[in-house]
């Protein structure tokens, strides 16, 4: 019966990480394919993906308190430059 229980575990995990790369694409414009490419290239998790692109969006801060709130985001700066990498 475990193996059922593990089963259903992985298979959730997978349908939700697919839900958030599509979610990113829409998002960035990029393709699922990318979102995970990049996760993978810079190590950064999900959720520190999205609160990148969280602080880049914010329309009340300064370059500079984005830039600030980005440092302090594990990999935050490393996905930055991937992001870039790809649209330049």
């Amino acid at each position: 019966m475990s193996n059922d229980w593990d089963q259903l575990a992985k298979e959730a995990g997978e349908s939700t990480d697919d839900h958030f790369k599509n979610t990113m694409s829409i998002l960035t414009r990029l393709n699922d394919q990318e979102i995970e490419d990049l996760i993978m290239e810079t190590g950064i998790s999900q959720q520190d993906l999205a609160n990148v692109l969280k602080e880049v969006k914010a329309a009340s801060k300064s370059n500079t308190d984005k830039a600030n709130a980005i440092r302090n985001i594990t990999n935050g700066v490393d996905v930055l430059v991937g992001l870039v990498a790809r649209l330049i």
